[in-house]
């Protein structure tokens, strides 16, 4: 039998970090959430659909496909089977600098 493990904390704590250390040494899956919430941003976006608009949002996550992926010890986040890691990452990331 499987088990879950969920690592809690807040934004810039390091769960992130050492929840894919544990995963690679104990050979598990890290599933991002983040990543998984970003998607569902970045497809609002795409579909002009407003962060209030409770049932476009519905919409969206009834045909939205997520798949997170690891590929040469990098993880891969794929929106309706396009690749967004770059996207998504970087725009946060690029957010938090200021620019």
């Amino acid at each position: 039998m499987g088990f879950i493990v969920a690592i809690d904390g807040t934004a810039g704590s390091g769960k992130g970090t050492i929840t894919k250390i544990i995963a690679k040494k104990l050979n598990l899956v890290s599933i991002d959430t983040g990543a998984m919430y970003r998607c569902v941003a970045l497809e609002c976006m795409n579909k002009n659909v407003d962060c209030s608009n409770i049932e476009g949002i519905k919409e969206i996550l009834k045909n939205i496909e997520i798949e997170l992926k690891n590929e040469n010890g990098k993880q891969i986040v794929l929106l309706n089977k396009k690749d967004v890691s770059e996207r998504i990452y970087g725009a946060v990331y690029y957010r938090s600098k200021g620019y």
